[in-house]
């Protein structure tokens, strides 16, 4: 994993007293056992106080080069979406959400996605709507 510039959002002084919101350091992939556990975590080396794993939600990327990149993958996948083919949307027994499901190709590759998601599956569905894709209620 390439190293991301972070910034720490939360408090983190229990740890270390240098650790305070706004302390800047970088990714390094798994580190801990938090982050070997569980990819909601990061090993994060803080440099002169500490390296530990943190919690992707209490820290902001401030590298330029990887929100560029970010938001190119984004639009790239935007793209192919528009092509999506069999959508459909799995509802359970009384009518509530349950899974988005389509296929889209990539670079020449088939992509089968999903999502557990409402919203990503409504943002999907307003997309797909806008680009005339036919999406199947399977209940």
């Amino acid at each position: 994993m390439d190293r991301i510039k972070i910034r720490l959002k939360v408090d983190l002084t229990k740890y270390h007293p240098e650790l305070k919101i706004g302390a800047e350091g970088y990714t390094i992939g798994t580190y801990g056992i938090w982050s070997r556990g569980s990819n909601r975590f990061i090993g994060v080396c803080f440099p002169n106080i500490a390296t530990l794993d943190v919690l992707w939600d209490s820290l902001e990327i401030i590298d330029s080069d990887y929100l560029k990149q970010l938001e190119k993958n984004k639009k790239e996948k935007e793209e192919a979406l528009k092509s999506a083919t069999n959508v459909v949307k799995h509802l359970g027994p009384k009518g509530g959400f349950r899974v988005l499901s389509y296929e889209y190709k990539q670079n020449g590759i088939t992509v089968h996605a999903s999502t557990g998601s409402k919203g990503e599956a409504e943002s999907l569905e307003k997309l797909f709507e806008k680009n005339n894709i036919n999406v199947i209620i399977n209940k």
